[in-house]
């Protein structure tokens, strides 16, 4: 057994948000055994919660009266020339890394998105026209309900636009240990983003390999967003919106700088920073809490927010944003709550 327990840790210290009070226990385990353990062992009745690498999370004020479950379960390997098999607590970008040293394609625009390989089904991770339901084919699970490891399949995981069943109906049973991905040894065609094609373009790269699509995103990437060892926040904080091609018109006729992506002949994404750029507020701070100056779906704690003033801060970008444009838009991180 390698179980590791602490206690009376400091939320802010486990999360890049650096917001929360005192979490009671944190336990980190690394085989699916030891998890096994963990939960048999744990008193009846007694919250607990998964984390990860903490970049996707925002938690509480006060003392979290909690068991917080770190799986730090490692490895990857190749099979069937093509299928990568990660351990949940592996980081996802050295996935993609190893991916990409190894000629494998389909996750390369994935690139530096930053928590571990495990929390990527849960959100249904995804970025420039590629998400994580597009290349996993498996993944196990320990269930607590019947205390043992169990399969999904893909179509086992509800996909949806960040979205998946283990943030419904499976919040709370499954814990995953392990992914299977399916890649391909095929080059992959350039994703059709100005910002890709403008890095290509600055590097007078005609025919892109693998390694420069995953250069571009990393240096589109590190432009756009900060970095949580230095800036708190956890990334983009709300979740693109989708609309109908009739609203997305009209929001092209009277704001021609909004990015807005067709869908399909009935469906538009509208880019919810362009939304708040649209209105003057990147780099606006609020309170203890600003919007990234370079760009504006990022929150940043400027050192001494708390969690009750965040959620004022989000209402408020909500408020302004609908009284605008028409639309709601929603957080992307977990809220998490007693």
């Amino acid at each position: 057994m390698s179980i590791t327990r602490e206690y009376n840790v400091p939320l802010s210290t486990l999360s890049t948000f650096r917001i929360g009070g005192i979490a009671r226990e944190v336990v980190t385990v690394t085989t699916e055994d030891d998890l096994a353990e963990v939960f048999r062992l744990m008193p009846q009745g007694q919250k607990w919660f998964l984390l990860g690498g903490g970049s996707n999370i925002v938690f509480p004020d006060g003392d979290l009266d909690m068991t917080l479950i770190r799986p730090k379960i490692l490895g990857i390997r190749l099979e069937h020339d093509i299928e990568l098999v990660v351990g949940s607590g592996e980081i996802w970008d050295s996935v993609v890394a190893f991916a990409v040293e190894n000629d494998l394609s389909g996750i390369e625009t994935l690139s530096w998105i930053p928590g571990t390989a495990g929390a990527t089904p849960v959100q249904n991770v995804g970025a420039y026209g590629t998400e994580i339901s597009d290349v996993l084919t498996s993944l196990r699970a320990f269930d607590l309900w019947t205390k043992s490891i169990v399969t999904f399949s893909n179509k086992d995981c509800k996909f949806g636009y960040r979205d998946s069943i283990f943030k419904h109906g499976g919040k709370g049973r499954y814990v995953i240990t392990e992914i299977t991905l399916a890649l391909s040894r095929e080059l992959p065609d350039v994703p059709q983003y100005p910002g890709v094609a403008d890095y290509l373009a600055e590097h007078n790269i005609r025919a892109a390999s693998l390694v420069d699509i995953r250069s571009a995103i990393i240096a589109i990437r590190t432009k756009k967003l900060p970095d949580p060892k230095e800036v708190a926040s956890v990334g983009s904080f709300f979740k693109n919106t989708f609309v109908s091609i009739e609203k997305a018109n009209q929001l092209r006729a009277e704001y021609p700088t909004l990015a807005i992506y067709g869908i399909d002949e009935k469906t538009a994404k509208v880019g919810t920073g362009s939304l708040i750029d649209t209105m003057g507020w990147k780099g606006k701070r609020i309170g203890n809490f600003s919007l990234y100056k370079g760009n504006a779906m990022v929150i940043v704690n400027e050192g001494a927010g708390t969690r009750a003033e965040l959620g004022d801060v989000v209402r408020q970008i909500q408020n302004a944003v609908h009284e605008k444009y028409g639309i709601s838009i929603e957080p992307e991180p977990e809220l998490l709550v007693f």
